[in-house]
Formats: C-alpha cells, sequence, structure tokens
C-alpha cells in the first residue's frame, strides 16, 4: 500500500505476530496519514523509535547558478571594478515538513547519515569572494556563484506504543534531503546585460 510515492506501511508478518494486530478479513482500513502527519509525529516526539535509513551514498552534483552580485560602468572609458559578492546556501527536502538542524526530524537524520558514511553532514554554506573584471563603456554584467550540493535519499522508520491509523509501524520512503558538499568548491560566470545607465 502507497501513499504519494513516499509512503508505506511496513508491516510484516513478523511484525503482526509481535504486535498481536490483527486485522479480521474483510475489514475496511482506516484512512491513512499523510507524509506530514507522520514526520510531525517524530518532531513532536510522540514516536517510541523515529530514525533515519539512507538507501544509498550520497550523490554530489553542482547547485544552480544564482545571481550573486554585479556591476554596471555609465561612464565613456573602461573601468576595472572589484565585485564583491556573498552567498549562503542551506538544506532543502523534497518533504512537506521542515528537516534542519537543532530540530528532532534534522537530529534523526544526522544520527542516520552520520552512522551510514561515518561523517557529519553540513546543514549551510557561506561563500564570500572578490571577481576583477574590466567593463566597457555603458556596460554591465551580473555575477552568478553555484556550489557543490550533496543529497540522500532515504526512509523514515516510525514505531508507536499505540497503533497510529491502526499501525503500530509506519515508513516514510523516498525522502530527500539537499544541503552543502563536502567539496567547497564554488564556481562562478560572468554575464553581460544592458546597462540601465
Amino acid at each position: 500500500m502507497r501513499l504519494g510515492n513516499r509512503l508505506a506501511i511496513g508491516l510484516s508478518t513478523a511484525a503482526l505476530a509481535v504486535t498481536g494486530l490483527v486485522a479480521p478479513a474483510g475489514a475496511t482500513t482506516e484512512a491513512e496519514p499523510t507524509v506530514r502527519q507522520l514526520l510531525e509525529q517524530c518532531e513532536n516526539g510522540n514516536t517510541d523509535l523515529c530514525e533515519f535509513h539512507p538507501s544509498g551514498p550520497p550523490e554530489d552534483y553542482r547547485g544552480s547558478y544564482d545571481l550573486v552580485g554585479g556591476a554596471t560602468n555609465c561612464s565613456g572609458g573602461t573601468s576595472t571594478r572589484i565585485i564583491r559578492w556573498e552567498s549562503t546556501r542551506s538544506t532543502s527536502t523534497n518533504v512537506s515538513v521542515t528537516i534542519s538542524a537543532n530540530a528532532t526530524l534534522g537530529e534523526v537524520f544526522e544520527v542516520g547519515f552520520e552512522t551510514s558514511y561515518e561523517r557529519q553532514w553540513s546543514w549551510s554554506t557561506t561563500k564570500s569572494d572578490e571577481i576583477r573584471h574590466e567593463l566597457g563603456p555603458n556596460q554591465a554584467v551580473n555575477i552568478y556563484a553555484a556550489p557543490m550540493r550533496q543529497k540522500v535519499t532515504g526512509t523514515y522508520e516510525l514505531h508507536f506504543g499505540d497503533p497510529y491509523y491502526g499501525h503500530y509501524y509506519w515508513y516514510v520512503n523516498d525522502v530527500t534531503v539537499d544541503g552543502p558538499s563536502d567539496n567547497p568548491a564554488w564556481e562562478t560566470r560572468v554575464e553581460s546585460k544592458p546597462a540601465n545607465c
């Protein structure tokens, strides 16, 4: 049984035997909780167990190029400018609940990540730098920067002392956490644009 390709009831025959949960033949099941409802149960401390299990190694990739600065030369001559820029990138997810440092879901994620890969997760990164660029008469440029990022996909496993929506065990599958990579390399590019002089 699946919900939104991310949510599955993880109730095995062994789990049924341990919990004593037996569904009568032909019984209708309760409505299923949403991903948000399940993860909020973990966040609010309403579970007996809440763990994150990565399903594969982190995937490193080049993040998006975002506008971080620019300069304009409205004079009739060439001008060399030192363009300073700064950018901060943080962690995001593909689920409707925020997973961040110093919150239960974030701490649970960190434990699963560190146990699996023997290194710490970086929740955010900030880069400051400068570019020396020569601008022609009535010329403008924008500066774009992109960091290296990493993403990890896995499952939140939740156990309840009392049945939650009819089950003691729930699994929130295919949760992807996306954040800064251990590789600190950023790339920048300079693009010309019409000068608004």
